[in-house]
């Protein structure tokens, strides 16, 4: 087995918590990439991605597992730098795929006449709520999950909502692992192509479903 380095890509609304597992797992060689600011709300996500491209130091041999939107982001970071593997959980491949809901033109654009601090005050409620009655957050409800949604600006999420309603990219590398549960509300499972399937997955498998998920990350990372 040649040397690697996994980056994994943090999702909506997530941070490297979501990867806690992950990074104590000692078969992986990975870390976190984590969020940087966009430049302006206006920021084209291939710009975007191409600056989290540079933070990889590595030049061969890269691995990159983005969940949910870092997905998306992924596919754009492979396309500034050599990758050899994509690993995506819970997200999507090319715009086909995606919810009809986020593919709705320009419904994103009345964020911009929404200030940051609704936003973020917005999110939180909807977590605060959410996770006492909502069977999926219900069970991912912990402490460090709370800290992780009240972490947020308001602005990133303006940023990555925006992001997701126009992205119109598709996925260049042809080694990839597409994992995603048949549960999954955000990315439903009739609209995607080509995956290995995770029963009783849901949009949280990333945390849920760790276990299975990594042992499924390992074998696709080692095979020859």
């Amino acid at each position: 087995m040649k040397n690697y380095s996994l980056y994994l890509v943090p999702g909506f609304l997530t941070d490297k918590t979501i990867y806690k597992d992950f990074l104590l797992d000692e078969r992986l060689n990975c870390k976190v990439l984590e969020f940087i600011a966009p430049l302006d709300k206006n920021e084209p996500i291939e710009e975007y991605a191409k600056r989290m491209a540079e933070l990889i130091g590595e030049t061969e041999n890269i691995v990159l597992l983005g969940t949910s939107f870092g997905g998306i982001l992924s596919i754009e970071i492979a396309k500034h730098i050599s990758v050899d593997k994509l690993i995506l959980v819970s997200s999507v491949k090319d715009r086909s795929e995606m919810n009809p809901l986020m593919k709705i033109s320009n419904s994103s654009k009345l964020l911009d006449f929404i200030p940051d601090v609704v936003v973020k005050k917005a999110i939180e409620t909807g977590y605060s709520i959410g996770s006492k009655i909502v069977p999926d957050l219900k069970e991912i409800k912990s402490e460090e999950i709370g800290e992780m949604i009240h972490g947020i600006d308001g602005k990133l999420e303006k940023w990555i909502i925006k992001k997701i309603n126009n992205w119109k990219g598709e996925n260049e590398v042809d080694d990839f692992l597409h994992l995603h549960g048949d549960k999954d509300s955000v990315f439903p499972l009739k609209n995607i192509k080509n995956f290995v399937l995770i029963k009783d997955g849901n949009h949280n498998m990333i945390m849920v479903k760790s276990q299975e998920i990594r042992d499924k990350v390992v074998g696709f990372i080692t095979k020859k």
